[in-house]
């Protein structure tokens, strides 16, 4: 199972969300020690950046950024020509924003089993591209049930 990961979780953990931030963090330990194997887009390490930046933490920027790369079982995939022009495709088809289009073109590139977002709108918009999960609901190996 792959999965990729929106923005939205990292910065659950990142900004210690109290009804998010369990899921998402064992999520990403689960990824960590590479039980589960993940992308996500380079759009993310942007997003993460600009989001830090705006809340007042500038100073926190680089951490978060290097805590995101260094998950050993994550796959920050960069942009190309090819998941550009599928994104543009989805920002017209689907009315996504060109972030979102740009999460979902490399979702669909990586051929993942599943997107994870808590992004309820993205989520109606995009599965029938992908299957969309939420942390919450995604059964990870060695979770307890």
């Amino acid at each position: 199972m792959s999965l990729y990961l929106d923005t939205n979780i990292f910065l659950n953990v990142i900004y210690k969300e109290p009804k998010f931030k369990d899921e998402s963090a064992e999520l990403l330990n689960k990824i960590q020690t590479q039980e589960v194997q993940a992308v996500t887009s380079s759009v993310t390490v942007l997003e993460i950046m600009l989001d830090i930046a705006k809340s007042g933490f500038a100073d926190l920027v680089e951490v978060a950024v290097a805590a995101v790369e260094d998950l050993r079982g994550l796959n920050i995939v960069p942009l190309d020509k090819e998941m550009s022009k599928l994104a543009a495709e989805h920002v017209l088809q689907d009315k996504l924003t060109i972030h979102d289009a740009y999460h979902l073109a490399t979702a669909l590139h990586s051929n993942v089993s599943y997107f994870v977002t808590r992004d309820h709108g993205l989520s109606k918009k995009i599965e029938r591209h992908v299957k969309t999960i939420f942390p919450d609901d995604l059964a990870l190996p060695g979770s307890s049930d």
